[in-house]
């Protein structure tokens, strides 16, 4: 039942002296249970900011605000930051500090039905992390590449009958470094053609950097944090100073704000094709409006992905997670509109100067290896000013990609999948070898494609599946007034009836609108792929939409269905004893540790009886 209200207390409580004054001594002790702990309040902070704050909040928030209306997506930005992101985040943060496990034994220690979503929850964040690196190889190459006396993107590209004139003017060279220096691109994505070796390699050294970091779990990654958390920031503040003081930043700045402004290349593009200038405001009344909206929160606030609860597992039990909590998505959202004030002062510097359209403005990769990197090309000191931008990439995707392959070890923790004899070195090696070999196509000349076709659908239908029947499983299944007592006696705060309301109600109900719709405009309108067709006479696009061939939509099936399809099949496994007898009982070897954890005194001391203790 949803109490209006908290539960009555002895006359002489006091929540100062009482309960605040217990929690504050019991914050830092070690739990009987032996697990690990953070080395301090701090290294928790600084690693879940690492993990929310990544590579999209640099080029996918800032494409989504001037597509969307510029000021007027923050409308529907910070609504769905409140009524989905801020409870599921707080959710997912006490999962793991209740029950001090990872998704898989979060979720089963709630109800054995529901181990499903900790399953869905892990396979999504394997997903993530082939694809993740990849992206992180790209950032390593321009790394590399910036020390070059002259950058090759703004270097002559060749000239010949396949290639027009037009096409090497300087808006354009930085996408022929890109599709034919870098990638080494096939014509579609059914040609693998060869190995780029260059590219391989920096897939390696990610792998390597990543074992390097987490070979000894939070104990390396920790520490590892308060360089790859705090640097990115630094860098951040020092392109937005170098950015707003290039000639025409400002007109770059007032864009991203309110895309109906123009630059002079836009206003008479516009004027040529008779284009007529519509408000802003008409975005609000576009459902994709809202959907990019709470698809930005899921992936900036790494909700779904299994790392904030495996991050919170290790913290003492009397965390106060709902300050860290609110205290990390501000820290996020303004992350976020700082970086796309900074983006949008450089390319927009470079679009006054040069009188080039900004409509037309690269997304996803493409606008920092093409759009950013074009624009760095002609500042002062351009080799320094890359160096710094794409290390700040690097920091921001590994510390992402950290809390990712935390999650996933966390997780494999909780389960006898791994025997306990293999030291955790060894594991994580066999892990990031396995990785590193499941991502080699990404280094063919069709990787591209295949980093595009996981990223449309390796996370975006199963992570709001996972997030939806993650909030159902707490309010309705181990139940709000549970929850929220839980809450209290972890953070000093019981939630009040708003919060009650949202996640019982408006959270579970505008997640399964944003699920429901996002079905049937897939079904209606299939996701196409950028088909790479070189530059054309204009100059004007270098890829054209076209459909996914068979095969490809076999491989996007397989990346959804293998995810979510976890949460009804270990469902129908826990129930099938109850519904068709005890010898239908399956006990699987995965959760076996799991129902370990249980019998031990340390581990029900610390969290409590678990609902499903009889099941």
């Amino acid at each position: 039942m949803l109490k209006c209200c908290k539960p009555s207390q002895d006359a002489d409580y006091n929540p100062v002296t009482d309960d605040e004054k217990n929690r504050t001594e019991e914050v830092d002790k070690i739990p009987s249970d032996g697990r690990e702990q953070w080395g301090s309040n701090l290294e928790f902070i600084l690693s879940t900011i690492g993990s929310v704050v990544g590579l999209g909040n640099l080029w996918r928030f800032p494409i989504k605000v001037k597509q969307y209306g510029g000021a007027v997506f923050l409308i529907p930005y910070f609504t769905m930051l409140v009524i989905e992101g801020v409870p599921l985040f707080l959710v997912e943060l006490w999962i793991g500090q209740k029950f001090r496990s990872g998704c898989i034994g979060g979720f089963y220690k709630i109800h054995k039905a529901l181990s499903g979503i900790g399953f869905a929850t892990w396979m999504i964040g394997f997903y993530t992390n082939l694809y993740y690196n990849a992206i992180i190889m790209y950032t390593i190459y321009y790394f590399f590449a910036s020390f070059q006396k002259t950058l090759p993107w703004a270097a002559d590209c060749p000239i010949g009958d396949d290639y027009p004139a037009n096409c090497c003017t300087n808006n354009t060279k930085s996408s022929y470094y890109w599709y034919y220096e870098v990638l080494h691109i096939s014509p579609d994505i059914s040609t693998a053609g060869s190995f780029n070796w260059d590219i391989t390699l920096c897939l390696l050294l990610a792998w390597v950097t990543c074992f390097l970091c987490m070979v000894k779990g939070i104990k390396t990654s920790g520490k590892v944090v308060y360089v790859t958390a705090v640097f990115p920031f630094i860098a951040l503040i020092g392109l937005f100073i170098m950015g707003m003081t290039l000639e025409g930043a400002m007109e770059g700045v007032k864009y991203f704000f309110d895309p109906t402004y123009r630059f002079a290349a836009d206003a008479e593009m516009d004027a040529k094709n008779n284009v007529t200038i519509l408000s802003s405001w008409r975005h609000l009344y576009n459902p994709y409006c809202w959907l990019e909206a709470a698809a930005q929160i899921f992936y900036s606030l790494s909700l779904g992905f299994g790392s904030c609860i495996a991050f919170s597992s290790y913290n003492p039990p009397k965390t106060n997670f709902y300050k860290h909590a609110l205290c990390i998505s501000v820290v996020n959202s303004v992350t976020s509109i700082f970086a796309g004030v900074t983006i949008f002062a450089i390319v927009g510097s470079n679009a006054y100067k040069n009188n080039i359209s900004i409509d037309q403005l690269a997304t996803g990769p493409g606008l920092a290896f093409i759009a950013v990197s074009e624009a760095i090309a002609t500042t002062p000191a351009a080799q320094l000013w890359s160096a710094l931008f794409f290390v700040m990439l690097f920091m921001l995707g590994i510390d992402s990609q950290f809390a990712g392959i935390e999650g996933m070890m966390t997780a494999l923790d909780d389960t006898t999948l791994i025997p306990k004899a293999i030291p955790r070195p060894v594991v994580m090696g066999l892990f990031c070898s396995f990785s590193f070999l499941l991502g080699l196509p990404f280094g063919m000349q069709n990787g591209q494609y295949l980093v595009d076709l996981f990223d449309n659908f390796s996370a975006n239908f199963p992570l709001m599946m996972v997030a939806f029947f993650e909030v159902i499983a707490v309010s309705w299944v181990y139940g709000i007034d549970r929850f929220c007592e839980d809450f209290e006696e972890m953070t000093g705060y019981y939630p009040n009836i708003v919060w009650r309301i949202m996640w019982v109600v408006v959270t579970p109900l505008s997640l399964a609108f944003v699920l429901i719709y996002s079905l049937v405009d897939q079904l209606q309108t299939p996701l196409l792929y950028g088909k790479f067709v070189g530059c054309n006479a204009d100059g004007d696009s270098w890829t054209e939409d076209v459909n996914y061939p068979p095969w490809a939509w076999g491989l996007a099936g397989i990346l959804v269905f293998s995810s979510f399809l976890f949460i009804p099949v270990m469902a129908a496994i826990a129930f099938l004893p109850k519904v068709l007898g005890p010898k239908w009982e399956i006990t699987l070897p995965l959760v076996a540790a799991v129902e370990d954890a249980k019998k031990k005194n340390g581990a029900m001391a610390m969290t409590g009886n678990y609902p499903n203790s009889a099941a």
